[in-house]
This record gives C-alpha cells, sequence and structure tokens, in this order.
C-alpha cells in the first residue's frame, strides 16, 4: 500500500505536466494558426502540407524505428543508443540527398518552383527528430515523463515564436516550413539537455541486432499512418488542387493538435504501467480495462465536444475564406473520437512485445482511407474527411475485433468498455449541435462560450446519471483530495 501511495503523486506530476504539455502546445499552435491564416493564402497551406507530409515521413524511417524498440527492452545499454543513433543519421543523410532531387520533381509536378528548395530545408528537420526519438525513449525508460513534456511545450514555444517572426518579416510560406524545422530542432536541444545524457552515435552490428525485431515492425507501423497523410494530401491534391488541401491543412490544425498530444501522452504513460503486467495476460488485462475504459470517458467527449462547436470555432480561429475546411475537421474530430480510446488496446499489445498488432492497424485505417477517397470523389471535397473517418472507424472495430489472446480480454467486453463513454459523448454532441443552430446571429465567442459551458454541464449530468463510477473516478483526477475507496481491501 505504501508503495502505491508513493506512486500516487510521482503519476498525478506526470498526468500534471502531460496536461500543460497538451494545453500549452493547442494555445500556441492556436495562436499562430490565428495569426498565419490571415497573413498567408489556402494555397501556401497546401503546398507546405504537401512538403511538410513528405518530411514527417522520412522522419519516419530514421528515428521512430528505435523509439518503441529501446522502450520495451529489458536491459538497455548506452550502446543500443549509440547504434540507434548511428543509423538514424546515416539513414537521414541520405534522406536529405534525395530530398534535393525530390524537390525539383515536386515542384515540377504541381507546378510551384518554390517546392525545389522548400523540401531540402525542411528534410534537414530529421537529423534532430531521429536523436529526439531516441532521447524520448530512454526519458519513457528512465520514467522522466516530465523532462519529454518540458521539452516538447518548450520547443514548441521557441519554434513557433521565431516562425511567427519570420511571418513578421514578410517570410510568407517560409513561415509554415520553419515552425516545424525550429519546434523539432528546439525539442531535440532542450531534451537533451534536461536528460543530462549525451547519446553519441556509435556503431555496433551486435546491438541493433537486439532491438532488430521490433523496430522493423515498429517503424512499418508508424510508416503505415504517416503514409496515410502522404497519400492521403497528394490523393486530395491530385483530386481537388492545392486550394482544397489548403482547407485540409486548416482543419487539421484545429484537430491535430489536441490529436497528437493525446495520442502520445496516452501512449507513454499508458505503455509503461502496462509493460510491468506484459508477462501475465490476465494481470494485463486487469491493467488494460479500467484504462481504456476510463480513457474512453475523456477523450471521446473532448473529441464530439469540437465536432460540435466546430461551424463557431472554426471561423473565429481561421477567419474568413476558410468555409471549406469546417466539414472536414467536424469528421476529422468524430473520427478521433472513435479511435483514441481504441488505440490503447494496441499500446497494451505493443507492451507486451506483439508490435504487430499496431501495424496491421495501421495498414487497414490506410487501405480504407484511401480507397473511399477515392470511390467517394464524386461527392466532392467532403469526401476527404468522411474518408479519414472512415479509416479511423476501421483502426477502432479492428482493435474491438483483434483475437489477441495475450490480453484475455474478450471483444464483447472490450465493446462494452468503449460503448457507454461513445453514446453519452454522442448524446452531449446532439445537444450541443441544437444548441449552436439556436445561437444563429449570435456573436461568435459568446456563442462558443455558451455551447462549451452546455456540452461540459451537460456531460457532468449525464456521467453522474448513467455513468456514476466513471464520474467518481473523474472528479478524483480533478480534486486528488477525494480518494476513490479500493474495491478490494488490502
Amino acid at each position: 500500500m505504501s508503495q502505491g501511495r508513493s506512486r500516487a503523486p510521482r503519476l498525478l506530476g506526470w498526468i500534471g505536466w502531460a496536461g500543460a504539455d497538451a494545453i500549452g502546445r493547442l494555445a500556441l499552435l492556436t495562436g499562430s494558426t490565428v495569426i498565419l491564416s490571415r497573413m498567408l493564402e489556402p494555397r501556401d497551406f497546401g503546398v507546405s502540407a504537401l512538403v511538410l507530409t513528405i518530411v514527417a515521413v522520412a522522419s519516419v524511417c530514421v528515428g521512430a524505428p528505435f523509439e518503441e524498440a529501446l522502450a520495451q527492452r529489458r536491459a538497455l545499454r548506452r550502446s543500443h543508443l549509440g547504434a540507434a543513433l548511428a543509423v538514424a543519421f546515416l539513414v537521414a543523410l541520405g534522406l536529405f540527398l534525395l530530398s534535393i532531387a525530390g524537390g525539383f520533381w515536386l515542384g515540377r509536378a504541381y507546378g510551384e518552383p518554390e517546392m525545389r528548395v522548400l523540401l531540402p530545408v525542411a528534410m534537414l528537420s530529421i537529423f534532430f527528430s531521429g536523436h529526439s526519438d531516441i532521447a524520448t525513449a530512454l526519458a519513457r525508460r528512465l520514467h522522466r515523463f516530465n523532462d519529454v513534456a518540458i521539452a516538447t511545450l518548450g520547443g514548441h514555444a521557441i519554434g513557433i515564436a521565431l516562425s511567427l517572426a519570420i511571418a513578421f518579416a514578410g517570410g510568407g510560406i517560409w513561415a509554415l516550413i520553419a515552425q516545424r524545422l525550429l519546434v523539432v530542432v528546439a525539442r531535440a536541444i532542450l531534451l537533451q539537455w534536461r536528460l543530462g545524457f549525451l547519446i553519441l552515435p556509435r556503431w555496433s552490428t551486435a546491438h541493433l541486432g537486439h532491438i532488430g525485431r521490433f523496430a522493423r515492425i515498429s517503424f512499418f507501423d508508424r510508416l503505415a499512418d504517416n503514409l496515410t497523410y502522404l497519400a492521403f494530401n497528394n490523393v486530395v491534391g491530385a483530386l481537388y488542387g492545392v486550394t482544397v488541401l489548403g482547407y485540409v491543412n486548416m482543419a487539421m490544425r484545429l484537430i491535430e493538435p489536441i490529436r497528437g498530444a493525446i495520442v502520445a501522452t496516452s501512449h507513454n504513460l499508458a505503455f509503461s504501467y502496462f509493460a510491468g503486467a506484459s508477462s501475465d495476460p490476465r494481470r494485463l488485462r486487469d491493467r488494460v480495462e479500467p484504462v481504456v475504459a476510463n480513457a474512453a470517458f475523456v477523450i471521446a467527449p473532448l473529441f464530439v465536444g469540437m465536432a460540435a462547436v466546430t461551424p463557431i470555432l472554426l471561423p473565429i480561429v481561421a477567419g474568413p475564406g476558410w468555409d471549406g475546411a469546417i466539414d472536414i475537421a467536424i469528421f476529422l474530430a468524430v473520427g478521433a473520437a472513435i479511435l483514441l480510446p481504441a488505440r490503447l488496446v494496441y499500446t497494451a499489445l505493443s507492451a507486451s512485445a506483439r508490435p504487430e498488432f499496431s501495424l496491421i492497424g495501421s495498414l487497414s485505417g490506410f487501405g480504407a482511407t484511401l480507397l473511399l477517397l477515392v470511390v467517394a470523389s464524386p461527392l466532392g471535397p467532403v469526401s476527404v474527411g468522411l474518408s479519414r473517418l472512415v479509416g479511423d472507424t476501421f483502426q477502432s472495430a479492428l482493435a474491438i475485433g483483434l483475437p489477441a489472446r495475450n490480453l484475455a480480454w474478450p471483444r464483447r467486453e472490450r465493446f462494452r468498455a468503449l460503448l457507454p463513454a461513445w453514446g453519452l459523448s454522442g448524446a452531449m454532441g446532439a445537444i450541443v449541435v441544437g444548441v449552436g443552430f439556436a445561437l444563429d446571429g449570435v456573436n461568435r465567442p459568446l456563442a462558443l462560450v455558451i455551447s462549451v459551458t452546455t456540452g461540459v454541464v451537460c456531460y457532468a449530468v449525464l456521467l453522474a446519471v448513467f455513468a456514476r463510477p466513471a464520474f467518481r473516478n473523474l472528479l478524483a483526477i480533478v480534486r486528488p483530495s477525494a480518494r476513490i475507496a479500493p474495491s478490494v481491501e488490502s
């Protein structure tokens, strides 16, 4: 009992810093979007989206294969870190050289000559993202989640401030490119400084062999996830042009900062918690089930609420001329509400050294998204958001339906753990949408405040009536002094 009590403050500290990081990043990214959307054209956002999604895929090839592999190793040595970094730098160098030729091809393909320079400059970030991923793996092993959150938030503050300075200096689209580059560089430097452990490249074939299998599967998982964005953006650009792609980018700027923060934070915290029971499927199930259920009661209403207020929120954030992004953002938010709680099932399987299930989920979502995007193209730009919703739903359904013996958690129970949160969130969202229609013509900021307040109050009432245990758990998080009595006495 004393050990559990001693861990509680530290866990709350991790959650507190993770929350501060997520909220801080959201504020910074939203603030930059408010400013940049009024200084740049949808075309600029579309061109930068094409460039930056290529860079995102390249960054996966550099450091992402090693983060999960290093984090889950039972015995991690300095040589493992050095060997991973050596490979990361070699891959980064090769991809940077390819980007020089790729920039010329991309510029010709889309009739945008500036892409010839934009792509190689943006690609410089992969040298730092590889180092950052490996340092993050070390921080996770050491349970230094606070340092990860501080470095991430600090990196965003520095990078966004400098990118806005570039925009005000007349840099145009370069501000969008610089934002990613500078954020990645600043985060890598801050995390290295916070850890106080210098990671240097050092080739070791033997130590690479120790992490090979997990790294390969983790790599393909992350690659499939990012290829979805790359293929998605290129198909959208081919079907509808860079202006519609700019609308997609704006919708993602509204939803993805929160989605990305929740995915990273929930995965990192849950992975360490699940790994402690990975050798016993029943113990693992006992840990996974309440985490998935309680996380769903937090994550689902957040994104359903965002979907409900998007018609009010997006014009406030982006300004006039961005109405084409509203429907896309709504679909993205609903998809996140369906998928993100279920992703913790993949996290549990990865913690038990079975990352292939996450890879299968990413590939299935990738295929479903692209298939529907092409098939539904006669519907117009709305097919862009609809295809992402279907892809997310497919991944979630697979997480529920996987016959994974490692979890010892039946499919029906998985579905029952998620259904209440989805149902109550949907009811809350319907009420907020109705309030939004009733407030049509009211000052937008005031309408947003009323809609958000209505959503929070309605959801709290729904929880108190239909899901009282979850309501008590959420109150305990908001008010840590209010302890919930354990169900089993020690």
